[in-house]
């Protein structure tokens, strides 16, 4: 009766509610579909990934072998003794048991290696040699024949797996070792791709400093380019100088600096301090990371109150010749590498070929202004510069005054003494003039043994009394010439702006014809009217 009433309240609440098992299989159904979903994305796959590691999946192995052997040993030491009466055909039962041991054995030689396939070898024959000889021999026989054959085949598979192991450990280490070495090398290469592009940046700004060093033939202006570009260069916490030494000189002049205001001024003393000195004696860049710590230099006073701590020097050198340095020094120890010496040494490089240039221009222009032999300005300038001083005292309503110097007797000087003694006399006559004028006067060779000297802001007082002046120099000067005393003397003509001639052919006639009058007279004279 009980039993009619359940089954009739299952038919009715299954007639009833059938909405509510389809809710329930759908949501496990959905459940399910979700977890395949998760195991087969990638972000699922992730999460479950600990599951798939081969030293999970060996465990897990061992485990299920571990398992299986117990049942088996289980089965035939319980079961076949029980079964032994009661079934036919026991035989093919415990051969099967017997041959799913044999493949446990090769599995624990397999899985846990040498010593793991012996103790399941030995325990295994251990435990079954009783229950075994209790049914028949024959079987224990079997199982030794059957363990023997498995625990080879184990052995066989055990070094086969050692061995890939070893292979995949080396595999795998050469594999994160080739990787480190790719991750270094990237690292590397990306620094150097970094420091490449510095360096480029960095002869970039050299190509500009060399393409405004070349169209420059002002020694000033090229000091103020080469001071400037250096500076934009090396940062604005760096101080930069630059040196020049005048020819025939040994003292160093700071033509220009430039630095932050927080930074002291740099004080030249004689030659220099001693880094100064050691570059112009050796002729060599140097490079300083620590000035208080650098061994080779016994530091001054005036170098520890001053703030440089690392700094650089270029000596700007033409065939020997030292022209200036360029010196950059820093507040900060070690600011200076290998690579901004390379850099300063190409500045200065282009500064002083740019400064050679500049002297070679400026000595082409006074070859050509100038006289060869007695370095007095040529005919030609001279008549270029009296017609601009006419210019000018027409302006300001100044007088100035013209004289044309010419050497008595010079022909037969030269014949008696020679054109070298000739040529001697002519430049002792020309540093004479020289020595006489003042700034601003013009002294030219006009040809041959006659010069001209233009004195500015002069009247006719005064041009008399310095004409006289130049004759009596120039006579009472002696010319040593084979071992004797020589005496020269001039006439001297003179001519006056604007009174004798307000053009330069004007006055140039009259000074020339009281040149003539002066010889005419006597010569040794001068004529100034």
């Amino acid at each position: 009766m009980l039993r009619f009433l359940r089954q009739k309240a299952y038919e009715k609440s299954k007639a009833d509610s059938p909405s509510r098992r389809n809710i329930f299989v759908s949501l496990w159904s959905e459940k399910i579909r979700v977890v395949c979903y998760g195991l087969t994305r990638p972000s699922g796959f992730k999460k479950f990934k600990f599951f798939m590691t081969p030293f999970t999946k060996r465990n897990f192995l061992r485990l299920i072998v571990a398992g299986l052997s117990i049942g088996l040993l289980y089965s035939l030491s319980r079961f076949v003794p029980l079964l032994g009466g009661r079934l036919q055909h026991l035989e093919l039962i415990v051969i099967s048991i017997m041959i799913m041991m044999s493949l446990v054995v090769m599995f624990f030689w397999s899985l846990f290696g040498v010593i793991g396939g012996l103790a399941s070898f030995l325990i295994t024959m251990l435990f079954l040699y009783s229950h075994l000889t209790d049914l028949d021999p024959y079987y224990y026989s079997v199982l030794i024949m059957a363990f023997f054959i498995s625990s080879f085949i184990g052995y066989y598979i055990s070094k086969k797996i050692g061995t890939s192991e070893q292979e995949y450990t080396v595999s795998k280490e050469k594999v994160v070792e080739d990787s480190n070495l790719l991750r270094e090398h990237v690292k590397n290469r990306s620094r150097e791709v970094s420091t490449m592009g510095s360096k480029i940046e960095s002869l970039l700004k050299l190509k500009n400093i060399a393409d405004s060093l070349s169209v420059s033939l002002s020694a000033d202006e090229i000091i103020k380019i080469v001071t400037e570009e250096t500076f934009r260069l090396f940062g604005s916490d760096n101080r930069v100088l630059f040196f020049t030494v005048q020819e025939g000189e040994r003292i160093l002049k700071l033509a220009q600096e430039l630095k932050e205001k927080s930074r002291l001024e740099f004080k030249v003393k004689g030659k220099g301090r001693i880094f100064n000195r050691w570059v112009r004696e050796n002729m060599k860049s140097l490079l300083v990371k620590d000035v208080k710590k650098d061994f080779r230099f016994s530091v001054s006073d005036d170098d520890i109150k001053d703030d440089a701590v690392s700094l650089m020097i270029k000596p700007l050198i033409i065939e020997g010749r030292v022209l200036g340095m360029l010196r950059v020094d820093s507040p900060r120890a070690d600011a200076f590498s290998q690579h901004e010496l390379r850099l300063i040494d190409i500045i200065g490089e282009l500064a002083a070929v740019a400064l050679e240039n500049t002297r070679l221009y400026r000595q082409t222009e006074e070859l050509a202004i100038k006289d060869g032999l007695t370095g007095l300005y040529v005919h030609r300038y001279f008549f270029e510069r009296i017609e601009e001083e006419i210019k000018r005292a027409e302006m300001g309503k100044n007088t100035f005054a013209l004289f044309m110097v010419d050497i008595d007797n010079f022909k037969k000087f030269n014949d008696e003494y020679g054109h070298i003694s000739g040529d001697m006399v002519l430049k002792r006559i020309a540093r004479k003039l020289k020595t006489i004028s003042s700034a601003g006067d013009i002294v030219a060779r006009y040809g041959g043994e006659e010069f001209v000297f233009l004195a500015l802001d002069c009247d006719k007082k005064n041009a008399a009394r310095f004409a006289e002046e130049i004759r009596e120099g120039i006579s009472t000067s002696p010319v040593i010439l084979r071992r004797m005393k020589c005496f020269v003397t001039v006439s001297v003509g003179v001519a006056l702006f604007p009174e004798d001639g307000q053009s330069k052919e004007e006055l140039v006639r009259s000074a020339d014809e009281r040149l003539y009058k002066a010889k005419a007279e006597g010569k040794n004279r001068v004529c100034s009217g």
